[in-house]
């Protein structure tokens, strides 16, 4: 039953991603989005200053 919590938080843990020292990337070329204060969203960069100006912020929601 230990192994099993261990492999479900292992599990859990390794499909989180991280933004470090409060940058958006999460990788390659893509960011995240807080889109509409209500959604996480990953785009690519190039499509991030279109959300920007009506109103979405890097970052998670």
């Amino acid at each position: 039953m230990k192994l099993l919590a261990i492999a479900l938080s292992v599990l859990a843990l390794s499909a989180c991603g991280t933004i470090v020292a409060g940058q958006p990337y999460r990788g390659g070329d893509t960011v995240l989005l807080c889109h509409k204060g209500k959604k996480t969203m990953e785009l690519p960069a190039s499509a991030a200053q279109g959300h920007l100006n009506h109103g979405d912020r890097y970052g998670r929601c």
